[in-house]
């Protein structure tokens, strides 16, 4: 995987409980990307139900693929709302790239130490 993808202590977390909950959170993202990166054809489809979180439907091979890598980088063991709130973090980093959601990531820290 390229050095491009690196979390770094400018960004927000993605879970917002820090620790080895993050760090699990981050790997899980990574592998994400890099998934879609040696797979370019791929094209991962969820779903989710409204008002429900840590639900998230794989709605294609490519998506269960995604996920099977992600849940790997896990050590086989996530809870339902790490993977939901992984994912979306992997599809946006597919439609932003990997510069701008790091940009949105560092702007959301510097935002939440403001308040």
């Amino acid at each position: 995987m390229s050095n491009i993808y690196e979390y770094t202590d400018a960004m927000d977390e993605i879970s917002g409980f820090g620790g080895g909950y993050e760090a699990t959170c981050r790997a899980m993202v990574l592998a994400g990307v890099k998934f879609l990166d040696e797979k370019s054809e791929s094209d991962p489809k969820f779903s989710t139900y409204e008002n429900i979180y840590g639900l998230i439907k794989e709605d294609n091979d490519d998506a269960k693929a995604m996920t099977k890598a992600m849940f790997k980088a896990a050590n086989n063991d996530c809870t339902g709302a790490m993977m939901h709130a992984c994912v979306s973090h992997v599809l946006a980093i597919k439609q932003l790239g990997w510069a701008e959601y790091a940009r949105i990531m560092t702007e959301r820290k510097e935002t939440e130490s403001e308040k």
